[in-house]
């Protein structure tokens, strides 16, 4: 019986203590990180790093085995560019290119007669809808039977995707990727 008691205090014990470790990791993980050089700052970065005359295309706030970073992905004329920056010390990682495959593709160049907006009209549109952002990247795509831009937009939190009707210039769809996901 003593043995069966001293077991289930023990059980308890280490229960507890999982219990409470668990809720205090998870505290950490929740809370946002201080001292972060931002998405804006890892983007400027990054164009250094390649050279000045890349677009950025996304910015997102990364974890991987307890190192903080900003994955940049950049287009620089036929290369993708994948750069992870520190995101506390704001020091490059790691730098990755490829040849973009998409570059020659002439069907993002058609352009049907309905299609009323360009795809600077759709930036600035993007750009007042989230002001105090940075344009990275507009493009003209058909989804559902309508045409749309897809518009990507750089804030100080992290990127902001924007469906933008090709024809009214309404917005459809708002997608925030923000410093504070767990990707």
């Amino acid at each position: 019986m003593k043995k069966n008691y001293t077991l289930g205090i023990i059980a308890a014990t280490v229960l507890l203590g999982v219990t409470a470790t668990g809720v205090s990791a998870n505290a950490v993980w929740a809370a946002k990180p201080t001292g972060l050089i931002g998405a804006t700052t890892a983007a400027n970065i990054a164009k250094k790093a390649v050279g000045n005359h890349a677009q950025v295309e996304d910015v997102e706030l990364e974890r991987k085995n307890g190192k903080v970073y900003y994955e940049v992905d950049l287009q620089q004329g036929d290369k993708d560019w994948d750069i992870e920056v520190d995101a506390y010390t704001g020091k490059t990682i790691r730098s990755h290119s490829e040849l973009d495959h998409d570059s020659n593709d002439e069907s993002s160049l058609y352009k049907p007669n309905h299609v009323t907006l360009t795809e600077k009209q759709a930036g600035q549109i993007a750009l007042k809808h989230v002001p105090g952002s940075t344009l990275l990247s507009s493009k003209l795509d058909k989804e559902d039977g309508q045409f749309i831009y897809e518009v990507k937009v750089l804030t100080n939190e992290g990127t902001v995707e924007l469906e933008i009707h090709a024809s009214s210039g309404a917005i459809v769809d708002t997608d925030e990727d923000d410093d504070d996901n767990d990707n």
